[in-house]
């Protein structure tokens, strides 16, 4: 583990340092892998190769890949578990980041979804302090894409309570100083100067933390140099200064001369401030660093136009040119063609100075700004002639025209537009209102139709049940009592004879007949509903068609005697219906029915243990009659029907009637 240790601690110190050739950045790669080659550990070893892919993120991602993978076949069945699985994201995201930012930040939420979850215990500190470095990496790239607020949030509800959870002071003092900058960005000086002294409070003291203190010196200098605090500047840059001494190599230290000049030239000590720039300026370029290089040249303009030399300030912004040039940002382009535009002007160079205007239009044009005017004004005050200022004038009219005229039309477009849409929305409300009312009128015209089709078969029903009971039934039951005087008489003169024996037989099938009868009028309009209410009816149905394999089992609760004769004949069909479907196709050996009232509602259960059924399947698409009718009898009565079903599990039916309007 000591040689892990040491060895991050060399990694660390060699990316403060940015390398100063392709050769000794081989060199400085190549002399690390060769020393975790000693690591016997596989765990650290494979740590130590993601902390070197790291390394070389922003130098070459090809070699940074081939890390993480070495890295990852190191781990071999780990590699699987959520911390390591988080791991590698991450580091796959540091390779990404410049190159393809969308993907970098997908990676980052991935390590984040792994990271936060079931760690080991050993691990634990460990992943919330990479779940603090990817939100803080995720914020930098929202930053990037011209959110900052958003990356301030990140810092603040995130990254920075993940540094207090684990009380690593030293990442929230860093974090604090990301968030100072951020704020300095948006000209939130004041606030930005708060998290600054909080971040200088955390790191104050700490031992191997001189590179943070700098770093927070020289930001927290700058943010003071913006609000004007010019005394308290330069006691930040004197602390700066001091903590430099123990750090000479500091890759920061151009930046420190690059404050400090602009310090003393708020203060008109112009040679002062161009030793501070010129030390900027050569350190920048031993580190190659561009980005530097071009800030620091700026600087040195903006030197020269406080002290009124245009020619100086001039040279300094053609030496910035090639490297805003080769850069994809347009607001740096857009700053230095203004500023080129404009000395241009104050050398007398209006020809010059009419082209980096041009210029300078055309980048604003290109992302979309409205400070056109601004800077019309601003050059003309600067021309001397007044033919350029008639031009001037000319070409700001014509702009003024231009953009009122597109102003004008982009209005009428909107409201046309707006329009369009609003028509379209309300035809579209009413054709769909105008559908759903022929719809609801095309079934309520057929739930009428079929309405008035039940109460057609349910009379006819009761007077044929009627004629068999009082007609053929009374018939049948006269012939059987005449048959059976027949049969006595017989009896007592003549002894028992084969004729009397089929008598007998004749007058049994005629009690049979007569039972049979009056099962099917029961049946068509059972008397027990007529004339006993539904809770007897109900249970003589459950009762008649129980058979030896199969048990109905019915109970019923707070049933009325008043309920209307229609809505008892609706209940007993319906009821009567199912159990019919269940006997036919449940193979169940158990039915339980259930009927009640409560709270102004009339419920009706029906469950059973059979085989059971898939109520999405494709025989409930092809329902047949007995369901169907079910459906629309419930729905004349604008009941609600669910049913609960599964294959295998047995079925169960449940019936919602609201009393109100019914009866």
């Amino acid at each position: 583990m000591y040689k892990l240790v040491v060895l991050l601690a060399y990694l660390l110190s060699v990316t403060q340092i940015f390398a100063q050739s392709k050769e000794e950045l081989k060199h400085y790669g190549d002399s690390l892998y060769q020393q975790l080659q000693h690591i016997d550990d596989r765990e650290e070893k494979a740590l130590a190769l993601l902390d070197l892919s790291f390394f070389w993120s922003d130098y070459d991602a090809a070699k940074a890949r081939q890390y993480v993978a070495e890295s990852e076949k190191q781990l071999g069945d780990k590699s699987k578990t959520n911390y390591y699985q988080g791991l590698l994201h991450f580091y796959r995201a540091a390779i990404h980041f410049d190159i393809d930012p969308i993907k970098s930040k997908q990676q980052y939420m991935q390590a984040d979804s792994f990271l936060r979850q079931d760690i080991p215990k050993k691990n634990s500190l460990a992943a919330i302090r990479y779940r603090a470095r990817l939100w803080g990496s995720y914020g930098a790239l929202l930053q990037r894409e011209g959110n900052p607020s958003e990356y301030v949030q990140v810092l603040l509800e995130k990254v920075i309570p993940m540094a207090k959870q684990i009380g690593d002071s030293t990442l929230m003092g860093n974090n604090y100083q990301n968030v100072a900058m951020a704020l300095m960005n948006l000209e939130e000086y004041d606030k930005a100067t708060t998290y600054y002294q909080d971040a200088l409070a955390l790191l104050k003291g700490r031992a191997g933390a001189d590179e943070q203190r700098l770093t927070l010196f020289v930001n927290a200098a700058r943010n003071a140099l913006f609000s004007k605090q010019h005394s308290y500047a330069l006691t930040l840059l004197d602390s700066a200064a001091n903590t430099a001494k123990s750090i000479p190599t500091s890759s920061y230290l151009p930046i420190y001369h690059n404050v400090a000049g602009s310090y003393w030239e708020t203060q008109r000590n112009f040679d002062r401030a161009n030793f501070h720039f010129e030390k900027a300026l050569a350190g920048a370029k031993e580190q190659h660093n561009n980005d530097m290089v071009a800030s620091i040249l700026f600087s040195q303009f903006e030197a020269f136009q406080t002290r009124n030399q245009p020619a100086r300030a001039m040279a300094k912004l053609r030496e910035v040119l090639p490297y805003v040039q080769e850069k994809a940002s347009l607001k740096n382009k857009q700053m230095v063609y203004y500023n080129l535009a404009h000395t241009a002007s104050q050398l007398g160079k209006h020809e010059e100075a009419t082209t980096w205007y041009e210029q300078y239009k055309q980048l604003v044009d290109t992302i979309l700004t409205d400070k056109g005017d601004a800077i019309t004004l601003e050059l003309e005050k600067k021309y001397q002639t007044a033919e350029k200022e008639n031009e001037l004038l000319r070409v700001k009219a014509a702009n003024q025209q231009q953009q009122l005229a597109i102003q004008r039309t982009r209005m009428v477009a909107g409201i046309f537009l707006l329009t369009t849409i609003v028509l379209g929305m309300l035809s579209y409300m009413w054709y769909t209102a105008l559908k759903n009312r022929k719809r609801l009128a095309a079934q309520k015209e057929q739930l009428n139709l079929f309405n008035a089709m039940l109460q057609g078969q349910e009379r006819e029903r009761s007077r044929i049940a009627r004629d068999l009971h009082d007609g053929l039934g009374g018939m049948l039951a006269s012939v059987k009592l005449r048959l059976s005087a027949v049969a006595n008489r017989e009896s007592k003169t003549q002894p028992q004879t084969a004729s009397s024996t089929d008598l007998y037989t004749i007058i049994n099938q005629m009690d049979h007949s007569v039972n049979e009868l009056r099962r099917i009028a029961r049946n068509m309009m059972p008397e027990s509903l007529l004339y006993m209410g539904l809770e007897a009816s109900l249970r003589d149905l459950c009762n008649a068609m129980a058979l030896p394999h199969l048990q109905i089992d019915f109970q019923a609760s707070n049933l009325r005697s008043d309920y209307g004769q229609s809505f008892l004949i609706a209940v007993y069909r319906i009821v009567q219906e199912l159990l019919t479907n269940a006997l036919k196709h449940s193979d169940a050996s158990q039915i339980w029915v259930q009927c009640s009232e409560a709270d102004g509602y009339f419920y009706i259960s029906v469950e059973d243990n059979g085989k059971g059924f898939d109520p999405y399947g494709e025989e409930m698409k092809q329902e047949g009659i007995g369901l169907s009718n079910i459906r629309n009898r419930i729905e004349i009565l604008n009941g609600h029907l669910e049913i609960d079903a599964a294959t295998g599990k047995g079925a169960a039916f449940h019936i919602q009637f609201k009393l109100e309007g019914i009866i």
